[in-house]
């Protein structure tokens, strides 16, 4: 029969159990965490202006994807000879595969004016405000001429409205958004409340000043934030999510992601550019690209001083980021790459 142990000594058995079952706890837990150098927080983003609900706006990893590291390498060495060369200032890219939700980013901090990339914002505050009056895309207004100097000219130019023709207001959404005209953007935006657009910047949390025009601007990460709200439908409904992403899949500039993609690449995108006499120019796109019909979100924004070589420099870049994402896909093949290289601008 097995001696039986005091009260004393049973205690001190218990705790000395337990102690050790502590210390192998937090040895386990040492080494999930070392070899696991991997592991990342995700990160919520939800939208506010609700007293009771948080609408989900996404869910992304904290960290960058290791998969994009060759390509991070790629678009760095390219950006370093474009600025050597004297072709640009300074450029950022950011990317999102929408399907496994893997990103990267280059120069995340750097800082431009948007130009009419704000445009989709407009897009989409105008689109919100037709979730609360049905027959607001219907609502036609006369085309007035502008006050002096309201209108900043454009270096890339596309056909206008004309002054005196009445629009409905989806036509002037079509001009805006296709056309990037300038005047349809003026007539809409006189129509909308002027605290909705810093409204839906707040409500998807891009916190920026609004002090004076030469003051605003933000990241290829925030701007970004634009695109993931149409695609993601998690601010405007599915049809009008649906109905904006049409509109910029019809955008007419052609200088940049097209140049850098194969012909008939199905995307929706954005310009913008930015600029005075004496000063460097800044030339940005982004949008949403689809290699072999997986859904990935490129924002590339560029400051120098030639804003045709920057829109080259654009393409160059573009064609970097399909052809790597073209060889993670299964259907990639050298004969999709020599077609790729056919496109370089």
């Amino acid at each position: 029969m097995a001696p039986r142990l005091s009260g004393r000594a049973w205690w001190l058995t218990l705790a000395l159990g337990f102690g050790l079952g502590v210390l192998f706890y937090a040895w386990l837990t040492y080494l999930q965490d070392t070899d696991d150098p991997a592991k990342c927080d995700y990160r919520i983003a939800r939208v506010s202006g609700y007293k009771w609900v948080g609408p989900l706006l996404s869910v992304e990893d904290e960290c960058e994807a290791e998969i994009y590291l060759p390509l991070r390498r790629a678009l760095l060495h390219q950006i370093d000879s474009l600025r050597q060369s004297g072709i640009l200032a300074q450029a950022s890219v950011y990317l999102r595969d929408f399907g496994h939700g893997h990103w990267m980013s280059l120069n995340g901090d750097e800082r431009y004016h948007p130009a009419s990339l704000m445009k989709v914002a407009l897009l989409i505050s105008m689109l919100k405000a037709a979730e609360m009056q049905p027959r607001l895309l219907q609502q036609r207004i006369v085309c007035t001429a502008p006050p002096n100097g309201v209108i900043q000219p454009q270096y890339y130019t596309f056909p206008s409205i004309e002054v005196g023709k009445e629009y409905t207001v989806a036509e002037l959404l079509e001009h805006m958004i296709v056309h990037s005209d300038n005047h349809a953007t003026w007539l809409l935006a006189s129509r909308l409340d002027p605290q909705s657009t810093p409204k839906l910047f707040d409500d998807i949390g891009l916190h920026v000043s609004w002090d004076t025009i030469d003051r605003f601007t933000l990241s290829a990460p925030e701007i970004a934030v634009l695109f993931k709200v149409i695609f993601n439908s998690s601010y405007l409904h599915p049809e009008f999510s649906e109905y904006a992403a049409q509109l910029l899949s019809k955008c007419a500039f052609s200088e940049g992601f097209k140049k850098g993609l194969p012909l008939g690449t199905r995307l929706w995108h954005k310009f913008g550019g930015w600029g005075h006499a004496g000063r460097t120019h800044e030339l940005h796109e982004a949008g949403v690209i689809y290699v072999e019909d997986a859904p990935y979100l490129l924002v590339i924004m560029t400051r120098g001083g030639d804003t045709e070589r920057q829109a080259q420099s654009i393409a160059l870049l573009t064609q970097t980021v399909h052809h790597y994402l073209l060889q993670q896909q299964p259907k990639g093949g050298l004969g999709a790459v020599e077609e790729l290289r056919e496109a370089a601008p």
